[in-house]
């Protein structure tokens, strides 16, 4: 549904398979409601838009809005407060470091520190070839595999250390990357972490193996 008025729609930021997915998640999401309560779906909207392109230009705010018949200002409001919503482009990986207090006290800023290194940039900023982005976000869910690492909303990485962080960097710098947008259908819950043993590779080797999967525990 469109907002009713004069005015045209504003037309959708989306490609046709990231409709598709909007479309589905947006169901879900106002679904939650009565229908006289759907605008309190708009958090959750926000964050469904943003899955699809990375982060909220202006257009996916305006079209939010209108699905939702919340006004463009209002919906801006909401997008600029909290800081788990991007207002400008990410890398192609996006790497996001957890700093709650369970990943402080295992040592996150180490680890995003070398992420900082790694990458020649500050958090909240994105490499040259646009290949790389990198922030701190608040808690994972994952306090028991402290510290975790986000990488493009979706692959949880656990117990992460500066060497095992390192080498993922150099993993993913490897590959093509893949958009945001291409990221896997939207989930109603928090992905259920997987924690398994991986040996960590020692001497040359180190620097370019990672464990497959997406998780090297603490010795």
């Amino acid at each position: 549904m469109i907002a009713r008025g004069t005015e045209a729609a504003p037309p959708s930021p989306f490609t046709p398979e990231q409709q598709r997915r909007f479309d589905e998640g947006f169901e879900w999401a106002v679904n939650k409601y009565p229908p006289e309560r759907r605008k309190s779906a708009l958090l959750a909207v926000l964050h469904l838009a943003q899955d699809q392109l990375g982060w909220l230009p202006e257009s996916a705010m305006a079209y939010v809005g209108a699905r939702l018949e919340v006004p463009a200002v209002r919906v801006r409001e909401v997008a600029t407060f909290y800081t788990m919503y991007r207002l400008k482009p990410v890398g192609r990986h996006h790497i996001g470091v957890c700093n709650s207090i369970s990943c402080w006290a295992m040592g996150s800023e180490k680890v995003l520190e070398q992420c900082e290194e790694r990458l020649g940039i500050k958090k909240g900023h994105t490499t040259k070839d646009g290949k790389f982005s990198l922030e701190e976000v608040a808690c994972l869910a994952a306090c028991g595999g402290a510290p975790a690492v986000l990488v493009n909303n979706f692959a949880y990485y656990e117990n992460v250390t500066p060497d095992s962080m390192s080498r993922l960097i150099l993993q993913l710098a490897e590959q093509p990357g893949q958009p945001m947008a291409q990221a896997p259908e939207p989930r109603p819950t928090l992905p259920i972490l997987e924690k398994q043993s991986q040996p960590q590779a020692t001497g040359p080797e180190a620097a370019t193996t990672w464990a497959e999967a997406g998780s090297t525990e603490r010795k």
